[in-house]
């Protein structure tokens, strides 16, 4: 117990993090870390504040410490990138419990370990309020990384799973149906409250997508499938129509809808944070990605179609609505 120390907290580092993984010459202990490359370098960076991107009243710091990784590792998946190293610049509270930042940090090597990614350095302070800074360096795939302005007219429009899942999963935890998580007993929502509290980059299923061939445009779904989809049209010059019948989504999303009276449309489109990955296959591909794509990988779902214009719209009962850009605001 008691309130954390910098020496303490750098040590629990140390021991955990650096090493002398892929492409590391000099690790945690200089001024800075040394890193060897054959080619280019992915890189992103991401902060998470206390009471905007997360609260620490319900979310597991275990499981923030995973997420805190995870949503950065999403932008290398988005890409079709291999995460490799990371960087953390923590501000934290004085006040804050040694228990809590040791479960968080053990989350963080928990993830780090699966992905094959190391902790090679960062930096902490004292601060008012709880920030989290995360930067993450990764490697494009041999054919090079898939950006968000290579979609074309004539493209579809795919996404690999299920959308809202981690909206529906905040709802619940915000409306006090669930205290905290994991619950006593499992919920029949713990697919949607997983979703929201742990959620899973798609490396491998990025990878191979920017591998194929077929693939023209891709990102992460952070902001919602309506804003999400907005930029790769707005950097590919296109827009794109998308069918609401086709959008997937789990069916504890619809349940929690009913308990809740909320609008599930607007948790499938806008509520973001699912980290699944929407992209564009080319125009007259679509039947070979599914021959040699869609047989690999699971879940893929196709939603709609690349025009030329401008914005995103959606077809639902015979109307077209502009949706672009209706999702998270930072």
């Amino acid at each position: 117990m008691g309130a954390w120390t910098e020496r303490r907290l750098i040590e629990k580092i140390r021991k955990a993090g650096g090493g002398n993984g892929f492409g590391i010459v000099k690790s945690i202990g200089d001024d800075c870390c040394e890193v060897t490359a054959s080619g280019s370098l992915l890189l992103s960076t991401d902060s998470l504040v206390e009471g905007v991107h997360f609260d620490s009243d319900f979310h597991p710091p275990h499981l923030l410490g995973r997420k805190s990784i995870a949503v950065n590792i999403s932008d290398i998946a988005a890409m079709g990138g291999t995460p490799r190293f990371i960087l953390l610049s923590l501000c934290l509270p004085a006040e804050l419990e040694w228990d809590w930042i040791s479960a968080w940090l053990d989350g963080v090597f928990e993830i780090l370990d699966e992905y094959n990614c190391v902790l090679i350095g960062g930096d902490t302070v004292k601060a008012a309020e709880l920030v989290i800074g995360v930067t993450v360096i990764g490697e494009p795939v041999a054919g090079g990384a898939v950006y968000r302005s290579g979609a074309a007219a004539g493209d579809t429009v795919w996404v690999t799973g299920p959308l809202g899942s981690a909206g529906g999963g905040l709802k619940l935890l915000t409306s006090g149906t669930v205290k905290s998580y994991p619950v006593g007993a499992p919920s029949r929502y713990d697919p949607l409250l997983r979703a929201h509290l742990d959620p899973v980059p798609l490396v491998s299923t990025g990878k191979k997508l920017a591998g194929c061939g077929f693939v023209t445009a891709m990102q992460d779904i952070s902001d919602g499938i309506a804003t999400d989809l907005a930029h790769i049209c707005k950097a590919s010059g296109v827009a794109a129509y998308i069918d609401r019948d086709l959008l997937p989504f789990l069916p504890e999303l619809s349940d929690l809808a009913l308990d809740l009276q909320l609008d599930p449309d607007a948790l499938i489109l806008s509520a973001g944070e699912d980290y699944q990955l929407v992209f564009t296959v080319k125009k007259g591909c679509e039947d070979e990605f599914v021959r040699q794509v869609c047989a690999e990988v699971p879940g893929l779902v196709r939603i709609g179609l690349v025009k030329t214009g401008e914005g995103v719209f959606l077809n639902n009962d015979g109307q077209c609505i502009d949706i672009r850009f209706q999702g998270y605001e930072h």
